[in-house]
Parts: structure tokens; sequence; C-alpha cells
């Protein structure tokens, strides 16, 4: 398959200019306002019409009020009957210019790309505000198009509404997540008591472990007499001593005198801690 090449864009040839000096308006609507203008341009373009209908009326009517330097009128946005159902009618464009960057215009429609002019006036609309008309006491008060009254009080009411939503999921067993009967067996394994074992019991027992092998983690001889940590740890400090660094760091293994003795050492040295068990405490 042959491959398709990307379309180049040169400047020097395909960049028309005729119209690089126009000066241009950009007018910034409300987004109700383009998309309903979007919606009318789509319908004549559906109905094959050489002319789209009339969208707007540009006015300009005298300023309310306005303040000594500021300029006396302004132009107004009117919408047409036929495109306004719904929504707000007239609007105010308040000029922008003075805070805008400078931006040029360019269009595709004819397949090459073209300069359609510079910006000259920016402007911002907003939904107009009839006249103060007086209530009351003389109290003056502004209304506000009820049109756009409406409109916002959709908008709120919409965004008030909650999207998210709580589902309870009838299948528990999700992949690689622990099930309540697996949780509940290890509560339970971690709960189970452990019975004290007679000191010297536990002393032939941690002699002849050290028989099969000279050191042993404190974990691995817990789990292998099953004895509570503490009671293990007296009994264990009696005959072992734990190395504090070096290869066997944190590992226990015989004190030198049972070392020599061995089996013997060992026998006579749990016969020993459990005859003094035995012996009743002196009277005080």
């Amino acid at each position: 398959m042959a491959e398709e090449k990307a379309q180049v864009w040169r400047p020097s040839e395909e960049l028309q200019t005729e119209s690089a000096n126009r000066k241009l308006w950009l007018v910034k609507v409300p987004t109700f306002v383009a998309k309903r203008w979007k919606a009318c341009c789509e319908q004549s373009a559906e109905r094959g019409e050489a002319q789209g209908r009339k969208l707007a009326t540009l006015r300009l009517v005298p300023a309310p009020d306005a303040e000594a330097g500021a300029p006396k009128t302004l132009y107004q946005l009117q919408l047409d009957a036929s495109v306004a159902a719904g929504i707000p009618q007239e609007f105010v464009m308040k000029n922008t210019t003075k805070f805008a960057d400078p931006m040029l215009a360019f269009s595709d429609a004819v397949g090459a790309l073209a300069s359609e002019g510079k910006v000259w006036q920016k402007f911002d609309c907003e939904v107009a505000r009839k006249a103060p008309c007086a209530s009351g006491a003389g109290a003056a008060s502004v209304a506000l198009d009820p049109e756009y009254r409406a409109l916002s009080r959709a908008r709120h009411q919409a965004a008030a509404v909650k999207t998210r939503t709580v589902q309870y999921l009838q299948d528990t067993k999700l992949i690689g997540a622990p099930t309540t009967v697996q949780i509940g067996q290890k509560r339970k394994e971690v709960s189970e008591k452990r019975d004290r074992m007679d000191a010297g019991q536990l002393t032939s027992i941690l002699f002849r472990f050290f028989e099969k092998q000279p050191r042993w983690n404190f974990a691995q001889l817990q789990k292998d007499t099953h004895q509570p940590t503490q009671h293990l740890k007296e009994v264990l400090a009696e005959i072992a001593v734990k190395n504090p660094r070096g290869p066997y760091k944190d590992l226990w293994e015989l004190k030198k005198e049972y070392r020599a003795g061995g089996e013997e050492a060992g026998a006579a040295a749990a016969q020993q801690q459990q005859q003094q068990q035995q012996q009743p405490p002196a009277p005080s």
C-alpha cells in the first residue's frame, strides 16, 4: 500500500492575502446563542438554501446614564424573533478591545488557507437590562429579562442534580481482593491463644532444635513451638544469645557453655531449670 504523503502548508505558495488588511470585529456571544445560530445554519445547509435566514440585527442606541468621559452611544444586538424562542432577545455589546491581544483571522473554506483580516474591535455580549422603573416610595429597581431568568433557573437546577449514584454489588468476589471468609479465617488465626509450656520441657525442645542447626530465627522458633512471645524470649535467653551484628544478625545461637557439652549439657540445664521452678519460694 502506497504511503499517503502528508500535506505540507507552504505560506509562499498557498496562503491567500487579498483580504489580510481588512478590519474585523470579534464578537463573543453567550453559549446558548452560539448553539442556536449553529442549529439555524445547519438547517439552512440541509435545505440547500443559497442564503441563510436572518439571525440578528445590530443597532446603535444611546447609552443610559452615561458617565463623564464615557461613550454616549453603544451597540446593541437584537436576535430575530424566529431565532430567539425561549432565550433572551436583546444583548448589549461591551467594547473590550483595549484588553484584547492583537489577533488575525484565517479561513480554509475553499481548500486553500486565506487571511481574512485583522481584529480591529472586540465585543462581549451581555443580556440587556430594562431601564430602572419607579417602585414603592421612589426606589429604583432593574427588570431582568424573563427568558434569561428562566434559563438561569433551569441551568442551576440541572447543576444541582446528582449525577453520581451508589450501586451495591451482589457479587463480592473481586479479583485480587480477599473474600470475607478469608478475612475471617485470618483474624481467627491471629486471635488463637498460645498455651504456655513448662519451662523445662520448652528448654529440652529448644536444645533439640539447636542440634539440627546452630542458628535460628525467633519467628521460626515461635512458629514451631507455638509459645507466647514473652515466655519464649525468657526461656530462650537462658540458653541462647542473639547476634546483634555481623553475617548472623538477629539470629539466635546457643551460649558457649551449652555448645561445649552438647546434648548432655542441654539436658542437665533443662533439669536444673525445672527443679528451680518446682522449689517453693522462701518464706518472707
